[in-house]
C-alpha cells in the first residue's frame, strides 16, 4: 500500500513470506522480519500479513493490530521478544470471540427462514438431562422377554 507524506511517496509491500520470516519492502528498502524475534506474527492469518500499510515512521498491519517502527526493525533490542506470545494469543482469541459473537447476533431474512425450516423439522434436539440419560441406559440394559 502506498501513501504520501509531505509529498514523498511512502509504500509497503510483503515481498516474501516463509514459515520463519517475511521480507517487507518499505520505501524501496527491503527489511527481513524474523518470526523468532517477533513471535506474534506466527499467529496471524496470511491475509493479515499481506495487508501491510506504510507510514514515514514504520509499518502497520491493521487486521492484526501490529505496528513496527523502521528504527526498531533496523536496530532491534537484545531481548528477542518484548511481547509475550501467550499474551498475544489470548488477545487474539478474545478479539476473534467478539467478532464471532457480533456475526452471530446479526439478524437477516435468510437466518429467520432457516430457523422456520428447522422448526418444521422438530427444532433443535433437547439437551439430555442426567435423569433422562439414566432412564435411557436402564432401558437399554433390560432383558427382553
Amino acid at each position: 500500500m502506498s501513501v504520501s507524506t509531505n509529498g514523498m511517496p511512502v509504500s509497503a509491500k510483503v515481498v516474501e513470506l516463509t514459515k520463519d520470516y517475511m521480507s517487507v519492502s518499505h520505501c524501496g528498502k527491503i527489511y527481513r522480519i524474523d518470526f523468532d524475534r517477533y513471535p506474534y506474527f506466527r499467529s496471524c492469518f496470511l491475509g493479515e500479513l499481506y495487508n501491510v500499510q506504510a507510514s514515514a515512521e514504520g509499518l502497520h498491519w491493521p487486521d492484526a493490530d501490529i505496528d513496527l517502527e523502521v528504527k526498531y526493525i533496523e536496530n532491534p533490542p537484545e531481548e528477542a521478544s518484548v511481547v509475550d506470545e501467550t499474551w498475544w494469543k489470548a488477545q487474539r482469541k478474545r478479539l476473534l470471540a467478539r467478532l464471532g459473537s457480533v456475526g452471530g447476533a446479526v439478524k437477516s431474512e435468510r437466518k429467520a427462514a432457516a430457523s422456520r425450516r428447522n422448526g418444521l423439522k422438530g427444532g433443535r434436539p433437547r439437551k439430555q438431562t442426567e435423569r433422562r440419560k439414566t432412564a435411557v441406559a436402564r432401558k437399554a440394559t433390560r432383558p427382553t422377554a
